[in-house]
């Protein structure tokens, strides 16, 4: 090499080394430069010099570059280790927990499994406030850092910003930085607690929710169960017997829900297993200092649920008599001794019917609360049967307190009307109806009680059955009543409507057809009412003929 060369190239590397520290790009111009001189001029010399030189300075670019990324990432795992060190995540995820399973547990439809206990640690305002600010820092170098994210929105939890905590976790849980089950998990307890409180949640959005957070191996396995609830009730009853076996291998006590399942869908010999697993893990429980009223519960529900009624009541009343339980032992056991005394109810040769009314007593004195009492009593009206002094006394305290169930009213006020008193009648059917306002059948029954009782009453009774029919569009019953109290305002046109839309939804009602040959006769239209007369003559003939085979097959037998 010459004394030329070796200066320009001493001058070039001093003018790369510049071109470094000013522009990066200059490197790769350099490169170019280097082959660009060796092509026009074939020399070997200077090209050899030249590139080593330009390979030595994108190597130092390089170095230098990966440090400063990797001083970005070495200040973002500091302030992370920082942050943990305040409060591991799984402790705040417990304590937020915690924090809302007052609300949480009382969500309708719910595991009733015991919880575990959380293993928090108090959390002082000081290391909340420092845990918040090293999250936020994390993010103002990395923006999109989904453990600070959700650090951050536990945070917002625990110090009762829900609004923005609901705001960190939803981004979190609909994948705005990545799949995130532990945001889910927040996110469908959030969404349950809603839906318990009147809010409108969607069937379908709380699946995906719960479908994604059963993903998470710390799973609170009470959402695992309530999804495969929600899939059963939509029919995947494989998939959700699936989940339960799967939440069972985490929490043996998930056995009773999965013999719940498996009650529900009558499948008996997974019934036996699931049901005998559950048992004999909640009866080590009994008689010792470990003992709580869920586990004889549970054994009771076993029980009852493989048909053993008798052992099932044994197990609760020896918890009764050592003072080891409470209202909802004494509701489980007054609904056992129920089911005992439905097994009493049996119709003679006669005709008529017997029940063990000091059994359905017994349900009454172990609960008077108990609001199938009251429908149990009422339903012998209906057989026939005549409720005993301290049966009446229970239905008449239990109405006056408002726990008598609707079915109760519905019962006694069609067992009032068979036998004249229509004034206790419509006072049960608008018992029933305070309770559930939206109740078809009492709204139908009850509307034509009034009309009949009073001509006053229609304009009443119209706004009834109206309502009746806004329910249920396509009830021919409703429809068919409709029609008596138009006829009896005097107006036939729009009666021949109701009880042709009537005849239409159920094509077997004669007695509607009836009713609507008086209506054309009424409105004149002698050719319908004759058309129709031949209709009904014929579908009585053929329901005459059906009943005497049915009659002469059942004597032939």
């Amino acid at each position: 090499m010459t004394r030329s060369e070796f200066t320009d190239g001493a001058l070039w590397l001093g003018r790369e080394f510049l071109k470094f520290f000013i522009s990066p790009v200059g490197v790769t111009s350099g490169l170019i430069d280097a082959f660009r001189g060796w092509r026009f001029s074939r020399s070997w010399v200077r090209f050899g010099f030249h590139l080593p030189s330009v390979v030595l300075l994108f190597s130092v670019y390089l170095v230098l570059g990966f440090s400063l990324l990797g001083r970005e990432d070495s200040r973002i795992q500091l302030l992370s280790v920082q942050s943990e060190k305040r409060c591991v995540t799984r402790l705040m995820e417990e304590s937020c927990d915690e924090l809302n399973e007052d609300e949480f547990s009382k969500v309708p439809g719910l595991s009733n499994m015991e919880i575990v206990q959380y293993k928090t640690v108090p959390i002082s305002d000081l290391a909340k406030r420092y845990i918040e600010l090293l999250s936020k820092r994390i993010l103002s170098i990395q923006s999109k850092n989904q453990i600070a994210h959700y650090r951050l929105g536990m945070i917002y939890n625990l110090t009762e910003r829900y609004e923005e905590a609901t705001s960190e976790m939803s981004e979190l849980a609909n994948g705005k930085y990545g799949e995130c089950v532990q945001a889910n998990a927040w996110m469908a307890k959030d969404l349950l607690k809603k839906r318990a409180a009147g809010g409108e949640v969607t069937t379908s959005e709380l699946v995906a929710q719960l479908e994604k957070a059963s993903k998470w191996k710390d799973v609170d396995l009470r959402l695992v169960s309530y999804l495969a609830r929600i899939l059963e009730e939509t029919g995947d009853t494989a998939k959700a017997i699936s989940l339960t076996r799967q939440a069972v291998a985490k929490r043996p006590e998930l056995n009773l829900d999965l013999a719940r399942l498996y009650y529900r869908q009558g499948y008996q010999q997974e019934l036996r297993s699931a049901a005998n697993s559950a048992e004999d893990l909640f009866i080590k429980r009994i008689n010792t200092s470990k003992e709580k009223e869920s586990d004889r519960l549970a054994v009771a529900e076993t029980r009852r649920m493989t048909g053993r009624l008798e052992q099932a009541a044994e197990i609760l009343v020896e918890g009764l008599a050592i003072k080891n339980s409470g209202p909802a032992t004494r509701r489980e056991l007054s609904e056992i001794y129920r089911l005992i005394y439905l097994k009493s109810v049996f119709q003679t040769e006669a005709g008529t019917y017997q029940a063990d009314l000091e059994q359905l007593e017994k349900v009454a004195d172990t609960d008077p609360s108990n609001s199938n009492i009251s429908g149990e009593i009422a339903k012998l009206l209906s057989l026939k049967l005549k409720p005993t002094k301290k049966l009446v006394d229970v239905l008449r305290k239990q109405i006056e307190s408002g726990i008598s169930s609707v079915e109760a009213h519905l019962l006694l006020a069609e067992g009032y009307l068979e036998t004249g008193n229509n004034k206790e009648a419509i006072r049960n059917w608008e018992l029933a109806l305070g309770k559930n306002p939206n109740q078809v059948s009492a709204l139908n029954n009850l509307a034509l009680v009034l009309a009949k009782e009073s001509e006053n009453n229609i304009d009443r009774s119209l706004e009834l059955l109206n309502k009746a029919n806004a329910l249920s569009p396509n009830n021919a019953e409703v429809l068919d009543s409709l029609g008596d109290i138009l006829i009896m305002a005097k107006r036939p046109k729009d009666a021949i409507n109701k009880f042709e839309l009537a005849i239409r939804f159920d094509t077997q009602r004669i007695g509607t057809r009836k009713k609507l040959v008086d209506a054309y006769q009424s409105n004149g239209m002698e050719d319908d009412a004759k058309t129709l007369s031949k209709v009904i003559e014929k579908m009585e003939r053929i329901k005459a003929e059906e009943e005497a085979k049915t009659k002469e097959l059942s004597e032939s037998n």
